[in-house]
C-alpha cells in the first residue's frame, strides 16, 4: 500500500497494481483536458460508467427482481395488483402530491423524481425507489395550488411525514444509479419486509 496526494492534507491509501495505476493515470489526463463540453464533467463521466453496477448492487441488496411497468407507490402501501391511478390525475392532485397532502394513497410520494416500483420474485410489490436531487428537495417552494402562501419547506420533513402516515419505512442511499454522484436513492418500503431482510 502506498499513498497518493490528494491535496495539501489529504492522503488516501490505494492498492499499487498496474490496473490501479493506469485508472488513476486515465482519470487525471481526462481531468486536465480543457476543452470538454460541461455535459462530460468527470463526475458525470464516472457515473455513467459506474450506473450499471450500481443498480445491480442495489437490486442483490434490496432483494428486488424486477421493475413494474408504471412507479406507483399506490400498490405499495394498498397491495393492489396493478395501478389503479388515472393517468390523467388533476393538476391540483399532482401539485398536492408534492407536499404529502392527500386524503388516499396517491400516486406517488412528495418530491418523487425518477421513481420504480421494483417487484419482488413472486411479481408482488416491494420497494419504491426514487433518485432525488437533494437541494432541490431541501429548499422546496409549493406551487400556489398546494400551499396558496407558497412558504418554503424543507421537503425531507414531506418525505418522512408522508411515509409514516401511510405505514412506510424510508431508507436513503447516499449513491444512487440515476446520476450517480448529483442524486441520492430515496427508498419505501413496508416494515415487514425490513424485517424479512435481517432475518
Amino acid at each position: 500500500m502506498t499513498e497518493r496526494d490528494h491535496g495539501p492534507d489529504v492522503k488516501i491509501e490505494t492498492r499499487t497494481n498496474d490496473d490501479y495505476r493506469a485508472l488513476a493515470d486515465a482519470i487525471e489526463a481526462y481531468r486536465e483536458t480543457d476543452d470538454l463540453p460541461p455535459q462530460d464533467d468527470l463526475w458525470r463521466v464516472l457515473g455513467n460508467l459506474l450506473a450499471a453496477d450500481l443498480r445491480d448492487r442495489f437490486q442483490n441488496r434490496a432483494g428486488v427482481d424486477r421493475p413494474a411497468d408504471t412507479a406507483c407507490i399506490r400498490r405499495l402501501v394498498t397491495g393492489e395488483d396493478e395501478c389503479t391511478c388515472s393517468n390523467t390525475r388533476s393538476w391540483v392532485d399532482r401539485e398536492l402530491e408534492q407536499i404529502g397532502a392527500r386524503d388516499e394513497p396517491p400516486h406517488q410520494p412528495p418530491h418523487s423524481d425518477h421513481a420504480t416500483l421494483w417487484l419482488d420474485g413472486d411479481g408482488e410489490p416491494a420497494v419504491y425507489s426514487m433518485h432525488v436531487y437533494p437541494g432541490n428537495v431541501l429548499n422546496y417552494t409549493p406551487s400556489k395550488t398546494a400551499d396558496p402562501d407558497q412558504q418554503q419547506r424543507n421537503g425531507w420533513f414531506d418525505i418522512i411525514n408522508w411515509a409514516e402516515h401511510w405505514g412506510l419505512e424510508v431508507d436513503v442511499a447516499p449513491v444512487s444509479w440515476y446520476n450517480p454522484f448529483r442524486t441520492v436513492n430515496v427508498l419505501f418500503y413496508p416494515p415487514e419486509r425490513h424485517r424479512q431482510t435481517d432475518e
